[in-house]
């Protein structure tokens, strides 16, 4: 976990890490997503276990490397989680003591919804299947600003499928909306207006901007622009297959001036988005 500075020299932003601390703990069993609940509580999804959510250390003269014990996981003992293979996870909501997390359950081909009391003991209240629809391997999970709509990279059809977020939503639900034009979509993030999506595609060099229809991401997009983040010897460098090669990690920083995206042969790499537009 890196502490972070971001100047802004002659208006455009550079990113500054000026510190770090690793984070271990048996509760992390293949590490694949995460987001933070808070600045002080991260949440982990385990793709060979589950979900661990985590106090973050006060920073102390230790050194940089802390073994941490969870203060809630939620694991795939009984049915009643219906949590399988988690593999990315997204807050969509907190309020009145309670936090929302939808969960893609890789293997399972669903989204699982887990609410969890952040007022004290972090109870589990509340599990269901949320959306199961359409979805094959699902392998990125974001929610727009205005919680209008959820994007899902759904890894086999080789697409992003975008639900409409209403009370009404169920595992009965389909998509209102499609982004083509990608190979193998993975990390995926709404711009801070809601109205861009941006999509890191681990079968090709590049991340796809896509943009929605007046605030209306029904019906099917194309990238309205395509940007290149790896150059040819890093990408095949990592290409051990057609469905890797490519950037997994994205976000965005809550500017939205800033995106960032992680690779295997590159950890992390910052590009301008205003420079990205078309």
């Amino acid at each position: 976990m890196l502490d972070i500075e971001i100047d802004r020299p002659a208006g455009r932003p550079i990113l500054r890490i000026t510190d770090y601390v690793e984070l271990h703990s048996a509760a992390l069993n293949e590490p694949h997503g995460f987001d933070f609940i808070d600045d002080r509580t991260l949440v982990v999804a385990n793709r060979m276990g589950g979900i661990a959510i985590f106090a973050l250390p006060v920073r102390t003269e230790a050194g940089p490397i802390h073994n941490l014990t969870p203060l809630r996981t939620i694991t795939r003992a009984g049915l009643r989680t219906r949590l399988h293979s988690p593999g990315s996870v997204c807050v969509s909501g907190i309020e009145n003591g309670r936090c929302e997390l939808l969960v893609c359950n890789n293997y399972k081909h669903r989204i699982s919804r887990h609410v969890i009391r952040t007022d004290g003991g972090w109870s589990l209240p509340r599990n269901s299947v949320l959306l199961e629809q359409g979805l094959d391997v699902p392998d990125g999970i974001a929610i727009s600003p205005n919680k209008a709509w959820i994007a899902i990279s759904n890894h086999m059809t080789q697409s992003v499928l975008v639900f409409g977020n209403t009370k009404r939503l169920n595992r009965q639900s389909r998509h209102l909306g499609t982004l083509l034009g990608v190979s193998y979509p993975h990390g995926l993030r709404f711009s801070s207006d809601g109205t861009m999506i941006y999509v890191a595609d681990a079968g090709t060099p590049y991340v796809h901007v896509y943009k929605s229809h007046p605030g209306n991401w029904t019906g099917e997009h194309m990238p309205v622009v395509s940007v290149r983040v790896l150059d040819d010897e890093t990408f095949h460098k990592g290409r051990h297959n057609p469905e890797e090669g490519g950037s997994k990690g994205l976000d965005l920083d809550p500017s939205g001036e800033l995106l960032v995206v992680t690779n295997e042969e590159q950890p992390l790499a910052c590009f301008h988005v205003p420079a990205l537009q078309p």
